[in-house]
Order: structure tokens, then C-alpha cells, then sequence
């Protein structure tokens, strides 16, 4: 009877596991396809201003989803989120900054150097070691990132590459306080109180960004467009983009190693890089093929150490 009960435990916890990963695979062509939406927004929006209304509005719909559990709140839930809000607030601002100065599959590939950093701060938060498997998957990925910076044989770093490469790292310290903190908490009402900070700090640097000028013009125009159904369109894609996606990408952390996380996201650039270049956004040149496949192989290599590693 005991071997019986363990097996099927077994099993919940595959299948269980499994659904995990055919979440995140929605989760990567959503997001792989977000790139090329928010380019069009931010002719309506300015970027500092998208997330702050897409967290804000993200956050509101999750308080009404979340009414029930209200009470479940306590100050785990503050101590975590709004540090996790923080740095996501500050990498989703500056990578929409970035976007209007680089192309989108720079944008998308950029973001995944999250994958870099993630083992080494799960090690300082949980002494969760790496194993081999991962250290050259976080190695590959971080190689795709700079061939696809290679510019004429030359390393070329623009601004907008470096805003999206740090938001990438500052991703990477959200995933990985998620994977080592919030397994044990509600999804609903760890992602609200992020997107909360997220949109409090997006809608201060918006707002500075408009207030300080240099030569006479603000640095960052604030630029809202009254258009009801342009504020609808982009709250519905906020919804899809943060809540829905935020809670499927978190409830899956709690089956799958945050490392192996941060290197399956490098799909979504794939998705994006393909949209990028049939819509005439990118050229498709020999180093967006070997970065994104470098990219690839990180994400399918820890993918396979980590089921390696279940298996011991």
C-alpha cells in the first residue's frame, strides 16, 4: 500500500512538474511576442510611462482576483515582493528605454543575461550549488549575448543594448530572490504587491524623466495618448503580459529549479527575433542565427541537467 502511495506521488509530481513546462513555453511566445507590441505602444505611450500603467492596472486586477486571500498577508509577503518589485520596476523601465535604441531581438536576447546570474545568487541565498551542467549553459548564453553585439568584428555596445543588458541582470536577481523566497507563498498576492512597486516606480521615473531637461528639453517627453480604446487595449495587454503570465511563471517556479528558468526564457527572443525579421524590424544576419542558436543550446542544455539531476 506504501509503494502504491509513493508511486502515485511519483506520478503527481511528474505530471505535475510537466505542466510546469508547457506553462513557460506559453509564457515564452507571449512574451517573445510583447517586444513587438511595445514598440507600436510607446508611439501613443511614453516607455517610462507603458509599465507604470500596465503594473498599475496589473496589480488593481490581481487586488479584485486576490480579495479572498487578503487575509493570508503578512509581512513575508511585503519583505519579499516589494524588493523583488524593486528591481523588476527598475529593469522593466530601463528596458524599455532601451528599446527605442536598439532593435527588438536585441531587446529580447539582452534581457535572457538574467540566465548569467541567477545560479551564482541562488548559491548566496540558498548555498544551492550549480552543477556543471548549468554553469556552461549560463557560459553559452552569455556568448550569444555578445555575438549578437558583434558589429564588423568589433564588440559594439550602444546605449540601448547596455540599459537592456542590465535590465537582464536585474531580472536575473528577481527570478532567483522568487526561486529561493517565494515558493511558499501565494502567487496572486506575491506577484500584486510587485507589480504595485513596479508601477510606483515606473510613474516616479517617468515623471523625473519629463521634469529634468537638458538643452532646454525634458529627457523623456511624458507622452499619454486619451484614447479609450488605446488605455483598454493596453490594460488587456498588461493583464496577459504581467498578471497572467507573472502567476503562471511564478506557480511553475515552485516544480522547476529557478535556473532553469532563467535559461528557458532565452525562447521568447527566439519568438521574437522570427516576428522581428518578417516584420522588417531586423536583418537576418549571421550573428542573430548563431546568438540565438548559442541561446538555445543554454536553455535545452539546462533543461536536460536538471532532469538529469532529478533522476540522482
Amino acid at each position: 500500500m506504501t509503494g502504491l502511495m509513493i508511486k502515485e506521488n511519483k506520478c503527481k509530481t511528474k505530471s505535475g512538474t510537466s505542466m510546469a513546462y508547457a506553462s513557460l513555453v506559453l509564457v515564452v511566445f507571449v512574451w517573445g511576442i510583447a517586444p513587438i507590441l511595445y514598440d507600436v505602444w510607446f508611439n501613443y505611450f511614453s516607455p517610462s510611462l507603458c509599465p507604470a500603467i500596465i503594473g498599475l492596472s496589473s496589480a488593481l486586477a490581481l487586488l479584485l482576483f486576490s480579495a479572498k486571500n487578503l487575509k493570508h498577508l503578512n509581512k513575508k509577503y511585503f519583505l519579499f515582493a516589494i524588493p523583488t518589485g524593486l528591481f523588476n520596476g527598475i529593469a522593466s523601465v530601463m528596458q524599455k528605454i532601451g528599446l527605442q535604441y536598439t532593435t527588438p531581438s536585441q531587446y529580447a536576447f539582452l534581457e535572457n543575461l538574467s540566465c548569467v546570474v541567477v545560479p551564482f545568487l541562488m548559491f548566496i541565498f540558498v548555498r544551492k550549488k550549480p552543477n556543471a551542467g548549468k554553469l556552461v549553459a549560463c557560459l553559452l548564453c552569455l556568448a550569444g549575448a555578445f555575438v549578437l553585439n558583434f558589429d564588423g568584428g568589433t564588440l559594439s555596445f550602444g546605449i540601448g543594448d547596455i540599459l537592456c543588458a542590465t535590465a537582464g541582470i536585474l531580472y536575473g536577481v528577481n527570478i532567483a530572490m522568487t526561486g529561493a523566497f517565494a515558493k511558499e507563498l501565494n502567487a496572486s498576492l506575491y506577484v500584486m504587491i510587485q507589480m504595485f512597486t513596479t508601477s510606483a516606480i515606473s510613474f516616479v521615473t517617468a515623471f523625473t524623466l519629463n521634469a529634468i531637461t537638458v538643452n532646454g528639453a525634458p529627457i523623456e517627453p511624458l507622452k499619454f495618448t486619451f484614447s479609450p480604446l488605446l488605455i483598454l487595449l493596453l490594460v488587456a495587454f498588461g493583464l496577459l503580459t504581467n498578471s497572467f503570465c507573472w502567476i503562471i511563471r511564478t506557480n511553475a517556479m515552485k516544480k522547476i529549479d529557478a535556473t532553469v528558468v532563467s535559461v528557458i526564457m532565452p525562447f521568447s527572443a527566439v519568438v521574437t527575433a522570427v516576428i522581428s525579421v518578417i516584420r522588417g524590424n531586423d536583418n537576418l544576419t549571421a550573428n542573430l542565427v548563431i546568438g540565438g542558436f548559442l541561446c538555445l543550446s543554454a536553455a535545452i542544455l539546462s533543461g536536460f541537467s536538471d532532469s538529469f539531476k532529478r533522476r540522482i
